[in-house]
């Protein structure tokens, strides 16, 4: 079966602010390197791909639009609003379906992950492609090796290996906490849902047909797949993949245990674990000077000095138009940020 690639993106990256905006949002930033989190999330899967669609904000036309041209095998389709990751993939699975007469393997990846090793990640996607290919009536995920017992990431629990490193899904299970996290990871029974999920074209939009039938119908009724009708869509009920999808399917559910350095850099925190540090665990970017400080991170995108004097574990972010310095164990509450900002008329800072 060829493949057909679907990319989301349209997070508005509210955990990345300042750098990321309503109009730039994290997969338009480079924090690795040149390129930015989209750009690298596609030429990783590019070589797999027959074609590639990504699924962004309408906000976000600009950044995401530049980054698509580059590619001839891809194309980029808007939301009007955000309804979450079930409509999203519906609405890509109809644009696909409308320009290709057979049926295809669907791999949808999050458009602003790290993957170290991304020859490793292929290896680990064909895996589960041989396997769908066998059994189209499937859903697959790749699902994280855990490195540590995360809470803030839900768990795919293995059940019965089906082939080497695939096994059927025996359950999916929230964000936990600490203590229960500990027991996943120990236990070497569960691993890391990553958002990365596989199937056939025809079986998933029969899924979407039988499970979510208002969506199906809406959205089969659309005069486009590339831009809907804000009327249309907004009044599809906002729901993410997993419960419409995941949840209560009747489908057999199998993983593919990966272990390719993968990241979903969900903070500023993520973000610094995965920066080169100096003797004294301080990371930065641009125009920094740490001076007597332990375990922090500047990113300075201005043409300004930045120095740090006697810090522990300090962020510091510079733009051209704002600067943000908090501790960096406040990752967790920055949509507290966004949020005074909304409300006391600094809405052209988000």
């Amino acid at each position: 079966m060829k493949l057909s690639v679907v990319i989301m993106a349209g997070g508005s990256g509210k955990r990345f602010w300042p750098l990321s905006r309503e109009k730039r949002a994290k997969q338009s930033l480079s924090l690795f390197s040149e390129k930015t989190l989209l750009a690298e999330t596609v030429e990783r899967i590019l070589p797999m791909a027959e074609d590639i669609t990504i699924v962004s904000s309408l906000k976000q036309r600009g950044e995401i639009g530049r980054d698509a041209a580059k590619y001839d095998q891809v194309k980029v389709i808007y939301e009007p609003c955000g309804r979450n990751t079930a409509p999203c993939i519906a609405l890509a699975l109809f644009s696909i379906k409308s320009a290709v007469n057979e049926d295809r393997a669907v791999l949808v990846l999050p458009s602003d992950h790290y993957v170290a090793d991304e020859e490793n990640f292929r290896k680990q996607v064909r895996k589960g492609l041989d396997f769908l290919e066998k059994n189209t009536d499937c859903i697959g995920t790749i699902g994280i090796e855990p490195a540590y017992p995360e809470t803030g990431f839900g768990y795919i629990k293995k059940g019965e290996a089906v082939g080497n490193g695939i096994f059927k899904v025996a359950s999916f299970e929230e964000k936990p906490c600490l203590e229960k996290a500990e027991k996943f990871v120990e236990s070497g029974n569960y691993l890391w849902n990553g958002g990365i999920f596989m199937f056939s074209l025809g079986s998933m939009l029969n899924e979407f047909r039988n499970l979510t039938p208002d969506t199906y119908e809406k959205l089969a009724s659309s005069k486009s797949f590339e831009l809907p009708e804000e009327s249309l869509y907004s009044s599809i009920n906002s729901i993410s993949f997993d419960y419409a999808i995941m949840e209560r399917t009747k489908n057999p559910i199998f993983t593919v245990a990966g272990n390719f350095g993968w990241n979903d850099v969900g903070s500023w925190l993520a973000y610094y674990d995965l920066l080169p540090k100096d003797s004294r665990g301080n990371a930065k970017t641009g125009r920094v000077h740490f001076i007597d400080c332990e375990n922090s991170l500047a990113v300075n995108l201005s043409e300004k000095e930045a120095v740090l004097f006697n810090k522990k574990r300090e962020l510091l972010v510079m733009t051209e138009d704002a600067v943000f310095s908090a501790s960096l164990d406040d990752h967790a509450r920055m949509r507290e940020i966004t949020e005074f900002l909304a409300k006391n008329d600094l809405e052209k800072l988000i």
